[in-house]
C-alpha cells in the first residue's frame, strides 16, 4: 500500500469515526433530554392509538401529556377508560351526586358539538355511547404537544431498550476496534521504515 493509499484510508476512517461518535453523541443527548422531561417535568409520551380525534391525531401520532391541576373545556386529554388509552377532547365538566365528571369525546366519533353535550340532559349523556364520562383520578393529562407518525418509533425504541443499546454499543466497539487497527498498522510501518 502506498502513501496516497493510506491517507485516503485515514480519511475514510476519521470520517466514520467522526460520524460514529456524533450519532452516539445525539442519542445520548436526546435520551437525556427525553429522562429529564418526563421525570424532571412529567411530561409522558404516548403513541396515539385510534383515529377517533382525526384530523388533530391520527393512529401512529404521538403525543406529549402533562397532568394539570385543572382542565377546561376544550382540552384534550389522555385517560384511561376500563384499561385502553383514550385521548378525547373535554367538551363539559358536570358534577352529579357529588361526583365531577369530565365529558369527552372524539372529534371523528360524531357530529356532536361542544355546544350540544352542554344541552344534553345527565340521561341523555348516559344513553349516548359516544360520551365518555371520566372522573379526575383516570385522567393523566392534557396534551400539550404532538408530533405526526413518531409514535411507532417511540414504541418501538421503548419496547427494544436493550436491543437499542447492544447496537450503539456495538458500533462504538467496532469503531473503536478499527481505530486501534489503524493505529497498530501505522506503528508497525514506521517501525518497518
Amino acid at each position: 500500500m502506498n502513501y496516497s493509499d493510506e491517507i485516503l484510508e485515514n480519511k475514510a476512517f476519521n470520517f466514520f469515526k467522526q460520524l460514529m461518535y456524533n450519532i452516539v453523541l445525539a442519542i445520548c443527548i436526546i435520551l437525556v433530554v427525553c429522562l429529564v422531561l418526563v421525570y424532571g417535568f412529567k411530561f409522558r409520551p404516548y403513541e396515539v392509538l385510534s383515529n377517533s380525534m382525526a384530523p388533530e391525531f391520527v393512529a401512529g401520532d404521538m403525543i406529549v401529556v402533562k397532568a394539570q391541576k385543572e382542565y377546561v373545556e376544550g382540552d384534550i386529554l389522555k385517560f384511561d377508560n376500563a384499561g385502553l388509552p383514550v385521548t378525547h377532547r373535554l367538551l363539559d365538566i358536570r358534577e352529579v351526586d357529588g361526583v365531577t365528571y369530565y365529558l369527552c369525546h372524539g372529534d371523528s366519533v360524531s357530529d356532536l358539538t361542544q355546544e350540544d353535550v352542554k344541552q344534553m340532559s345527565w340521561e341523555e349523556v348516559l344513553d349516548d355511547g359516544t360520551i365518555q364520562r371520566v372522573r379526575l383520578e383516570s385522567i393523566e393529562g392534557k396534551v400539550v404537544a404532538s408530533l405526526k407518525n413518531w409514535g411507532s418509533y417511540f414504541n418501538f425504541v421503548s419496547e427494544h431498550k436493550l436491543l437499542i443499546i447492544a447496537i450503539i454499543v456495538s458500533i462504538w466497539c467496532v469503531s473503536a476496534t478499527a481505530q486501534n487497527e489503524i493505529e497498530m498498522k501505522k506503528s508497525r510501518r514506521l517501525l518497518d521504515k
